[in-house]
């Protein structure tokens, strides 16, 4: 299946080409070591597309002649830049795999080494084609020498490296016997003259830990994995393998190295403490305390295990409590957001992993997915609950933020618009990544693929693709379709962070674009949600995946895109009314936004007729949802408008008044809004010397802008406001300004 992109056309398996390449292949820039390239390539076999299909005719010329002073060698050749009217002289020293191209390693007469990716040499049989076969050891055989015209030098993903051809017809294999080749006069291949070099476990050992020292961490794997195989009870093998695992948030393989490396030296404290740390990894934090208590006991001073058990001690306590220090988390948010300039000017976290932040998933025991009429799964009350209760605290699967990578929107080719996939400019990368993690942990397969996606697979066929970790990119991009979570932080946390990324157990939270009872609250990767409203039992928990501040057409549009029909209050009263009540309300809009709001923000004189203008197209905009007056959204601007127009012709009393009139209709719907129309009362209260009232609806702002966070705050506790305060002086650093005026801080 392909994909539309704002740049071009994408394939779904060259998306899963990527995902490959970037499991098995170290993401640096620097020319890698024949040996390393080859071990690096192996890995591609459990992973390629075997699958025949029709394949090229192999291009075969005897007596080619060739004008060896147009050669050019892999060591000359630059990224992006075509070398015209030269050719690549190679011949083949590893089996070509496919997997999007056809992929194998190749080597120049010097000895340079580098992967050779091929195009569009295969294509998918017509149904009943006989003239099929897979790509295996026949296909342009270890030691068959190329010359390959038009060539580029491209980066595949990230700084991965590949010769790259895109037309069969410039690759022409030559013959051993060719002329160039008499008595190595003419073209000499250096390699055949290396003497093979008997290499043990050790020295993979210290070269796996050269690489892990440069952080190339895949390829300490590699080598690593390489010792085992000579010394299969190699315990330092498998405990520094695990830590190259851990590097790579590999927590499930880590374990089971850990695993391996303690059944041979149960006492082996290496490979304990890095146990803990997958443990802790794959939130199994009660595990990962117990044996990092016992192993600090064993090892009392021990600064390294004394900190990450107590830091595992603070994972299970969360886990078990669902309690956080806020205050801590937003200022790890803060400072792990921060960002740097690289060598080569580019910004780059100055935390490796940048804002993800080390925090215990929790879950509240009280509530529970169970099948909802007309909508599928969903999270449902298994008790009564309060209002502002803790209901999940989750770790993004996978997060992607908008400055890590250039991005494209991808939307699913079709003339059919209402099946296209309309999701955020990061979501190829995120694609990408979570085919990785498939790719890398197989474990990770049921989470993702048991979410909705719109596919009208069988439970058999559904089964079966988790059973035999199947990575599918159609199913990918389905699930991403209709579960992903556009990382927007509240408009409070002062940050221009934005991304998109994966949350499996939320995503289970159906929508409502308005009475939503369930509020979401993003720190780093950590996804909060709370209650809004006190719930009862048995009653569904609903989230808000696009609020009624958009138009109708915009939300049911999106919601039509991910195959909701959503049957909330203001969307069926807005499917209901009349084509002239939707045209008469768009005539009064048009007419507040180009006659009436220029003039009335631009005059320094405040013009009295269109006051009155204003209040009559309010007044009519209300009269055509007078029987549901709380859902006419479309005037709250026109609101603040006319009240902020009144405190500039010096009637503030008017102006608190119109503010406060359209807070008494508003508050329950949970508009962001109503916010600014707090903070509007607060300083027109502050103006009319009304510091009571002004602290009332202080204390009132205050606590919808932390509880959403840590939850109910009691009045009768005389520390509340205090711990308020200093929360909201994180979130909302105006709030302060406010308190010092009014005395409270």
């Amino acid at each position: 299946m392909k994909y539309q992109t704002a740049t071009g056309t994408i394939d779904e398996i060259e998306i899963l080409q990527n995902a490959i390449l970037r499991v098995t292949v170290d993401n640096f820039s620097q020319r890698k070591s024949r040996e390393t390239l080859i071990d690096e390539h192996k890995k591609l076999d459990n992973l390629c597309d075997s699958k025949k299909y029709v394949v090229h005719n192999i291009n075969k010329q005897e007596n080619l002649t060739l004008n060896i002073q147009l050669r050019i060698s892999i060591s000359n050749l630059q990224v992006d830049n075509v070398p015209t009217e030269r050719f690549l002289l190679c011949r083949v020293i590893s089996r070509f795999v496919k997997i999007y191209a056809l992929l194998a390693l190749v080597e120049d007469p010097e000895g340079n080494v580098e992967r050779l990716a091929l195009y569009n040499w295969t294509k998918i049989p017509k149904q009943g084609q006989s003239n099929t076969k897979s790509i295996d050891q026949s296909f342009l055989p270890i030691g068959t020498i190329l010359v390959i015209n038009n060539i580029s030098y491209k980066f595949a993903t990230g700084n991965i490296t590949i010769i790259r051809s895109d037309n069969p017809d410039d690759v022409i294999l030559i013959d051993h016997n060719n002329k160039l080749f008499d008595d190595d006069k003419v073209v000499k291949w250096s390699t055949n003259e290396k003497k093979v070099e008997i290499k043990n476990a050790d020295y993979f050992r210290r070269l796996g830990n050269d690489y892990f020292t440069s952080n190339n961490y895949i390829t300490a794997i590699n080598n690593y994995s390489n010792g085992i195989k000579l010394e299969p009870k190699n315990v330092t093998l498998f405990t520094n393998r695990a830590e190259a695992y851990l590097r790579l948030y590999q927590f499930y393989n880590a374990l089971k190295d850990t695993k391996i490396a303690l059944m041979y030296d149960p006492n082996n404290l290496k490979a304990a403490y890095r146990k803990g740390k997958a443990l802790c990894g794959l939130n199994r934090y009660k595990e990962a305390t117990n044996i990092l208590q016992n192993l600090y006991q064993r090892m009392k001073g021990n600064t390294s295990i004394k900190q990450i058990t107590k830091h595992a001690e603070m994972l299970s306590y969360e886990n078990e409590n669902g309690k956080y220090d806020y205050l801590r988390i937003i200022d790890e948010f803060h400072e792990r957001s921060k960002i740097k300039k690289d060598i080569k000017g580019n910004d780059v976290w100055i935390y490796e992993a940048g804002p993800r932040l080390d925090h215990a998933n929790f879950l509240n025991e009280n509530i529970k997915i169970d099948l909802i009429e007309g909508k599928g799964r969903g999270w449902i009350a298994k008790c009564d609950i309060p209002e502002h209760t803790l209901l999940m605290v989750s770790k993004a699967l996978i997060v992607v933020f908008t400055n890590e990578v250039l991005g494209t929107i991808i939307s699913k080719t079709s003339n059919d618009e209402t099946s296209q996939i309309h999701v955020h400019p990061c979501a190829e990368e995120l694609a990408t990544r979570i085919a990785q993690k498939i790719f890398a942990e197989p474990y990770y397969c049921p989470e993702v693929y048991r979410l909705y996606d719109g596919l009208n697979l069988s439970t058999n066929e559904r089964i079966e693709i988790i059973t035999n970790n199947i990575v599918s990119f159609t199913i990918i991009a389905n699930a991403l379709k209709h579960n992903v979570f556009g990382l927007v932080y509240s408009e409070f946390l002062k940050t221009t962070l934005t991304g998109v990324g994966l949350w499996t157990l939320p995503s289970y939270f159906n929508h409502a674009c308005i009475d939503e009872n369930v509020n979401q609250f993003f720190l780093g990767d950590l996804l909060f949600l709370r209650t809004n409203r006190p719930i009862s039992k048995g009653e569904e928990l609903i989230i808000n995946y696009k609020d009624a501040s958009f138009c109708y057409e915009e939300r049911s549009s999106y919601l039509k895109s991910i195959n909701i029909d959503c049957q909330c209050r203001i969307c069926k009263l807005e499917r209901s009314e009349s084509q002239e009540i939707k045209l008469r309300m768009t005539q009064l809009l048009k007419t507040y936004d180009e006659s009436i709001k220029p003039k009335l923000l631009k005059s320094h004189n405040v013009d009295l007729s269109l006051i009155k203008e204003l209040e009559y197209v309010i007044t009519e905009l209300r009269s055509l949802r007078k029987e549901h007056s709380d859902l006419g959204f479309n005037t709250i601007e026109l609101i603040s408008t006319l009240a902020y127009t009144y405190r500039e012709s010096g009637n503030n009393k008017k102006a608190l008044s119109i503010l406060k009139e359209a807070y008494d209709l508003y508050k329950t719907t949970h508009l962001k809004e109503i916010h600014n129309i707090i903070l509007d009362i607060i300083i027109i209260s502050l103006d009319l010397e009304l510091i009571e009232e002004a602290k009332k609806w202080f204390d009132m702002i205050l606590k919808i802008v932390v509880e959403p966070i840590m939850g109910k705050l009691e009045d009768d506790k005389p520390k509340w406001r205090k711990e308020a305060l200093h929360l909201a002086g994180k979130i909302l650093p105006e709030i302060i300004s406010i308190a010092e005026i009014l005395e409270i801080v």
